[in-house]
């Protein structure tokens, strides 16, 4: 059973979560954090300002702190600043700021030729730079910095017809009042999308939202929910797949709420075997979506998208990575086999780290498989029961259109985790008592 000097890149959720674990197991981490705070994309100065203005989380506390570890906001939906604190109040409780080196950008993380199970980690800080030898890397850096752009159909001629149009990503949003009176076509299905579009419902002259998840074209008022296969005419109206042209002012603004690419600047990706596909969509070869296949000093926490309980999940990533690093419990084919098997299962390459519909059941399995107790699984697994039917009972909750009022998130939620039963009070008062399965 080894303990490792192990390298955390970033200081986010994900990031916490593995210092945490790493400790837990032995392992001496550091952990370099390139802004001045820990919390990534949610700090109060992050280094990437994904997180816009009006932000409110879309998923009840319950199900996104740490078991261990509660909210000290009130409301069970809170703003990006609220959770911003809580990863503060993280650091504090679980004792991890003595191994966090803030202002640290990692710039290079290459093996050792000497020795294999060696990695050298190179960074800039503000005394220079610098490089240190560790026994693992755990990758948290996360996967909100490098947009994903697709083009649309028609994208290059609209732009050409006037100089006034423009695309922006949803990186780059912040406020709604930028867009009052403009005609904006949002691209995405997703949270950002459904939350940009509830923003600008009340201030754009006419709203489209082109979207996987729509089957036939919907309109409400000056808005217009479409389906994938439509197109932008020079004129800046909008071809639908069947070949209608929907109604509404000529679009001038896109924005693109179609996610992140995943990138690590600081890996020779080559040298590592590492694919990504021609859009850079997915992380391959990954075991469990943590573990590299080929290097199994090398770990990723965070890949995985369309996640319903965040930090629980980064837990259980920390604690399967910490667990494989104190002693192997999988060979290189076992790893290899398996990444294969993922591939094969998933309907599209892109869709490799969407597990939404078995984030449940995967959390469970790395908690096994990093061989947790009986007693502390059979804890762990009650727990995670009552936080799985609160999250069910906000997705049954969740507005069909995508610009529709999220009376959810002024639902308020009261548990008792031992017993399962909970209670959710809705915005008018009312008050509906719940058991989850145990």
């Amino acid at each position: 059973m080894a303990s490792r000097k192990v390298a955390v890149i970033g200081g986010g959720p994900a990031g916490l979560a593995a210092c945490r674990s790493l400790v837990r197991f032995g392992h001496r981490p550091v952990v370099f954090e390139a802004a001045e705070e820990v919390g990534g994309i949610w700090a109060e100065k992050p280094m990437n300002e994904v997180v816009y203005k009006g932000l409110v989380t879309n998923i009840p506390t319950m199900c996104m702190q740490s078991f261990d570890l509660g909210f000290s906001a009130k409301s069970s939906y809170v703003t990006g600043p609220e959770l911003g604190s809580y990863f503060i109040d993280y650091a504090e409780h679980f004792k991890l700021r003595q191994f966090i080196r803030f202002q640290s950008r990692v710039e290079k993380v290459e093996r050792q030729e000497k020795d294999d199970e060696s990695w050298q980690v190179s960074w800039t800080s503000t005394d220079g730079s610098q490089a240190e030898d560790f026994d693992a890397v755990c990758v948290a850096s996360g996967h909100y910095e490098f947009p994903y752009c697709p083009e649309l159909p028609g994208q290059k001629e609209w732009l050409a017809a006037s100089s006034e149009r423009k695309i922006l990503h949803a990186l780059s949003y912040n406020d709604p009042e930028d867009f009052n009176g403009r005609s904006v076509l949002i691209v995405g299905g997703r949270s950002s999308a459904v939350d940009i579009a509830r923003e600008l419902r009340s201030r754009a002259g006419s709203l489209y939202v082109l979207e996987s998840g729509c089957r036939e074209v919907t309109c409400e008022d000056h808005c217009s929910w479409l389906p994938l296969g439509s197109s932008l005419t020079p004129e800046g109206r909008i071809l639908a797949a069947t070949g209608e042209l929907v109604s509404g002012e000529p679009v001038d603004t896109v924005i693109l709420a179609t996610g992140y690419t995943y990138r690590f600047p600081f890996l020779d990706e080559t040298a590592l075997n590492m694919e990504f596909g021609p859009v850079r969509r997915y992380v391959k070869p990954l075991y469990q979506h943590i573990i590299h296949a080929d290097y199994d000093t090398l770990c990723f926490l965070g890949i995985p998208l369309a996640v319903p309980s965040p930090l629980p999940l980064f837990e259980a990533q920390a604690y399967f990575a910490a667990s494989h690093l104190r002693e192997a419990f999988t060979s290189r084919k076992q790893r290899q086999e398996w990444v294969q098997q993922a591939c094969a299962n998933a309907a599209r390459s892109q869709d490799l780290h969407f597990i939404s519909g078995y984030a449940w059941d995967h959390m469970r399995l790395l908690m096994r498989e990093a061989g947790m107790a009986d007693s502390d699984y059979s804890q762990y697994d009650r727990r995670l029961k009552v936080v799985q039917a609160i999250y069910q009972d906000r997705v049954d909750r969740k507005p069909r259109m995508p610009w529709d009022d999220d009376a959810y998130r002024r639902c308020q939620y009261q548990v008792d985790y031992e017993s399962g039963r909970w209670s959710v009070t809705l915005p008018d008062g009312t008050v509906e008592d719940r058991e989850a399965k145990l």
